[in-house]
């Protein structure tokens, strides 16, 4: 035998005087992922990007999105919006496998924050009717966002651009009551 070692079938020669022995389908796998992942740090970024939409607001008391609708003397909305949220929350789950959708909805969640807190809050702090801060929410987020994605998606309705909404007021970062 001469001193050497036999590492039998198990073992293969990586070409550098050291053995290895054969990686499971497991390791390869989990291999090849972490490459990849690191080849692409943009879908890191994307997958960060969208947790500060899909996670709850960091400053803000949790309390749910019935409560937060009622404290804005919103509660007529909590049947519809509970069901718009639910079916909001189904279709990000499932847009975790599609970059491009994260990217949409990080965009989408962005401007119903920014159109929120430009348009519809400040009318909410002023007192203004309950008619009017629904017309300015449909003119200012569910009909231009509908507009911006519709090409994309044709199965977005004016109903799930509401969930986003809903959902982004469960998260508290959305405020409905003159408080904050």
């Amino acid at each position: 035998m001469g001193g050497q070692v036999n590492y039998g079938d198990e073992a293969a020669h990586n070409g550098n005087n050291v053995f290895e022995s054969d990686k499971s389908a497991l390791e390869k796998v989990v291999q090849k992922i972490v490459s990849t992942a690191n080849k692409h740090n943009e879908l890191v970024d994307i997958i960060d990007d969208l947790n500060d939409y899909i996670t709850d607001h960091p400053y803000r008391e949790v309390i749910g999105l019935e409560s937060k609708l009622k404290n804005g003397d919103r509660a007529d909305l909590y049947p519809k919006a509970i069901l718009l949220k639910n079916r909001f929350e189904r279709r990000i789950a499932k847009a975790q496998l599609s970059i491009v959708e994260q990217k949409v909805y990080i965009q989408v969640l962005s401007h119903i924050l920014s159109a929120f807190d430009q348009y519809i809050r400040p009318k909410i702090i002023d007192g203004q009717s309950k008619g009017i801060v629904d017309a300015t929410v449909f003119e200012k987020i569910i009909e231009p966002v509908h507009k911006a994605i519709i090409d994309f998606d044709d199965c977005i309705t004016k109903e799930l651009i509401a969930g986003m909404l809903y959902f982004l007021t469960g998260k508290c970062h959305v405020v409905w009551d003159k408080s904050c």
